[in-house]
């Protein structure tokens, strides 16, 4: 949008060239391009108007239809702005399958300055600008909807991994008192066992909590985040995961994350695909800056050649790495386990 507006501005020399778009019942104005807009001293008000009700803009709004204002002193409707050498304007709707997005709005600091001609012109250019606008924004949507989708389906396996561990939990604990009465040495072993589901199941709802917070996902250090992966894993699999952190360093708030997903999903192949044993997190900070994430495990593993390139969430790790700047490698063999390296280089673009 802005590059419409300043293209146009600086095409058609116009005295103020602004684009306003609908949100709720107002149309607000967001950027804009001429003497106006660029005055640093000048405050553009109002910035909101209401749809139908109030300015020009308004009425362009509410209606959907372009108007010609010759002289916008002689028009009722007209909102004047303190500091604006406005003397004509023109305006067009944004629109796109009929629903009207926001206004494109020309003005001019000389009388009768716009024709039909102009109508013509403005209202070609914001069809394409409509297009260009409603795209972005299916794109945003869609962008959210995913990250959305994602986050309910990694809170649905954490919820159901919470409830069997404590369920689980639960039996032990009914057991335990006739176990030790008749076994000392058996009762030993589930006290130990009731232990670590109960880490367990305390690591699994820290994530939890983590996942309907984003925010303190990004601010938890990786190490932590990992350290809760891998006690999560060992109560609720019962899959020890020893995990080694070396070095310390800072790194992007995408890039936390992503690595963090990334391990994420690698963790859960273990019991889900791999039925692994044990597996090792090593986490370490580059001197260079950078870091390096690896994942392995001693299960199953898989041949590349039987297994399509988005099974086991392997195309989610690979299209998170590439989002940072990250090389990732995922090496298996049929009954050798398997192994993700992620490696991102801190003067890399993210």
């Amino acid at each position: 949008m802005q590059q419409v507006v300043r293209l146009l501005q600086g095409a058609f020399d116009y005295y103020h060239v602004g684009i306003g778009l609908i949100e709720g019942d107002e149309v607000v104005y967001r950027v804009g391009a001429g003497a106006l807009w660029d005055d640093s001293g000048f405050t553009f008000k109002p910035q909101r108007l209401k749809v139908g009700k109030e300015g020009l803009t308004g009425w362009v709004a509410g209606t959907g239809e372009p108007l010609v204002v010759p002289d916008v002193g002689k028009d009722p409707r007209y909102v004047w702005m303190q500091g604006s050498a406005t003397r004509s304007e023109v305006l067009v709707p944004l629109a796109v399958k009929g629903r009207v997005l926001g206004v494109l709005d020309v003005q001019s600091d000389r009388l009768q300055a716009f024709d039909e001609t102009d109508v013509m012109v403005l209202q070609s250019l914001a069809h394409q600008a409509s297009v260009a606008i409603e795209n972005a924004r299916l794109y945003d949507q869609a962008q959210q909807s995913a990250v959305l989708e994602e986050r309910q389906r990694i809170a649905r396996e954490l919820h159901d991994a919470v409830t069997q561990t404590l369920f689980s939990a639960s039996l032990i604990a009914q057991a335990l008192p006739a176990v030790w009465n008749r076994d000392q040495q058996e009762g030993q072993k589930l006290l130990s066992d009731l232990r670590q589901l109960s880490r367990g199941a305390l690591a699994e709802m820290r994530t939890l909590l983590l996942e309907m917070r984003p925010a303190v996902l990004a601010e938890t250090s990786l190490g932590d985040l990992l350290r809760q992966l891998s006690e999560a894993a060992s109560g609720r699999e019962g899959i020890p995961v020893e995990l080694s952190v070396e070095g310390a360093g800072s790194l992007p708030s995408e890039v936390h994350v992503s690595l963090y997903r990334i391990a994420q999903e690698a963790v859960n192949n273990m019991a889900k695909h791999a039925r692994a044993k044990s597996g090792k997190i090593m986490l370490a900070y580059l001197a260079s800056g950078g870091v390096e994430l690896q994942i392995e495990d001693d299960g199953r593993g898989f041949s590349s050649e039987d297994v399509q390139p988005n099974e086991m969430g392997l195309g989610i790790m690979r299209e998170r790495a590439q989002a940072i700047g990250a090389n990732v490698s995922i090496h298996s063999r049929l009954g050798a386990g398997t192994v993700v390296k992620v490696r991102w280089e801190s003067d890399r673009p993210c």
